[in-house]
């Protein structure tokens, strides 16, 4: 299987879970410390931080429309 979630799927009662994501870059906004990638598959749009140096470098060959797919524990404010 490619993903646990939809996009559109994950909420609160997600928060502290694995989650498998697959889908569609929508945008990407570099902050310097932190990139946020807008992850839109058929079911909705979930934001995706990266706070790794590393991943942010990958994440810069990426462009609008290319597929990725993401495994990392859910977060969120309650």
């Amino acid at each position: 299987m490619y993903r646990t979630k939809t996009c559109g799927e994950l909420n609160i009662k997600n928060v502290n879970e694995e989650v498998e994501l697959s889908g569609w870059i929508q945008k990407v906004r570099n902050l310097g410390a932190m990139v946020f990638i807008d992850l839109r598959d058929e079911f909705g749009i979930t934001q995706i931080v990266v706070n790794d140096e590393k991943l942010q470098e990958q994440i810069r060959e990426y462009t609008t429309e290319s597929c990725i797919h993401i495994k990392r524990t859910s977060c969120g404010k309650k």
